[in-house]
């Protein structure tokens, strides 16, 4: 929406949400059965102009993709979805990282972390092999200009018995820090990323401070499911609102809203 106080600029609200296959309730419900309507009544309630999703189940094109579902349910004409790996909570979906828009989505690439294939214990017990994760980065036109975009999945190492900081997954977040540094430089840019970690300064330091990055949510909450996920801003984004809200999923729903400003100060 564009701002008639500042000419140049323009409103823009973001979420990002880890939907966990779209199943409710705890994590890790393998043969849960989805609730995509509560997922798109979520979204028709908080109407956010872009939302970032992790974890969203893509059915190897049998039937319509949960992010495609939840796009036409919510009112989005732009999908971009890539499946990331075989999802553990159903035979027959991939897990996916999807961005739903207003605004049309061009020039998408994914990135994926390289993947040491570490074996651990699920939450039942039940052995797990470390899943390819990784990020998509994109474009989102707004007519006049465009914002860049990356919305990432990060492993969830606690379940395999090591820490982000370990020096095997170094590689991985210096392949993140150099491509949210290069989209920053173009003009305009959000991060949206669940982490699996916490505090975001211990991998991604190197992309956050003055003239590059902030973090809307810099302070912890007693939200529900609302730690480790992130929303990070650059230059050109003036941050006017940031909520968690609890949600029937394990996850928080996270919304930002921005005035973004297109002429992005010197560093």
């Amino acid at each position: 929406m564009k701002s008639s106080l500042h000419p140049d600029s323009e409103f823009l609200e973001l979420a990002t949400w880890n939907i966990g296959g779209g199943i409710l309730g705890v994590s890790h419900q393998r043969g849960g059965t989805p609730s995509p309507d509560y997922y798109a009544s979520v979204l028709q309630r908080h109407a956010p102009d872009v939302v970032c999703l992790q974890e969203a189940h893509d059915y190897f094109g049998s039937r319509e993709s949960q992010p495609h579902y939840l796009a036409r349910q919510a009112g989005y004409p732009h999908v971009e979805l890539f499946p990331t790996s075989v999802s553990h909570l159903a035979g027959d979906a991939d897990f996916a990282l999807a961005v739903l828009s207003r605004f049309p989505i061009t020039n998408t690439v994914y990135r994926q972390f390289p993947n040491p294939g570490r074996t651990g214990t699920g939450p039942d017990g039940e052995p797990w092999t470390l899943d390819d994760k990784g990020y998509l980065i994109t474009r989102i036109d707004l007519g006049n200009h465009e914002i860049g975009l990356i919305n990432g999945h990060c492993f969830p190492l606690r379940h395999f018995g090591a820490c982000a900081t370990d020096p095997e997954f170094a590689e991985g977040w210096a392949m993140l820090v150099r491509d949210m540094l290069t989209l920053r430089k173009s003009g305009p840019a959000l991060v949206a990323v669940d982490l699996n970690h916490d505090p975001i300064e211990d991998v991604l330091n190197a992309a956050l401070g003055r003239g590059k990055y902030l973090n809307a949510f810099p302070i912890g909450t007693a939200v529900k499911g609302a730690k480790r996920d992130y929303v990070l801003y650059g230059p050109g984004m003036r941050l006017l609102s940031a909520t968690a809200t609890a949600s029937e999923s394990d996850h928080a729903y996270r919304q930002v809203r921005f005035l973004v400003e297109y002429s992005v100060p010197d560093e």
